[in-house]
């Protein structure tokens, strides 16, 4: 009887710490961005492992295996220097301020006007 008892008390614990552990299992990375400049055609990209995808200046980003690329910072900084500046970014449920805008936006890529090419005359 007491060995009833005792596999039975087993059977809960390990009910429970499989919950437990299915409970703890991370959400796949989600992330939207808001693009400066809003793209003129739809465009999908890899970015570390995320798939992004932009229609107009709406970018979404997923990535099935992954909680998270990096730091929100970091994530957002490698979405700029790829997509370009952005005027919101929000990953894990969190929107970045606007100070952190200013430095994600840092590593968009600058362009260079082009000076006109020297006349051989």
């Amino acid at each position: 009887m007491q060995n009833l008892r005792m596999i039975g008390a087993l059977a809960v614990a390990g009910a429970l710490c499989s919950t437990a552990a299915f409970a703890a299992t991370p959400a796949p990375f989600r992330a939207q961005a808001t693009l400066a400049s809003p793209a003129a055609a739809t465009k999908e990209v890899a970015i570390s492992g995320a798939a992004w995808r932009c229609e107009g200046a709406s970018c979404t980003g997923t990535a099935e295996r992954r909680s998270s690329i990096e730091s929100q910072l970091r994530e957002c900084r490698k979405v700029t220097a790829v997509l370009g500046p952005v005027t919101a970014y929000e990953s894990r449920g969190k929107a970045l301020s606007s100070g952190e805008l200013a430095l994600c936006n840092k590593a968009a890529p600058v362009e260079t006007a082009q000076s006109p090419a020297p006349s051989g005359n």
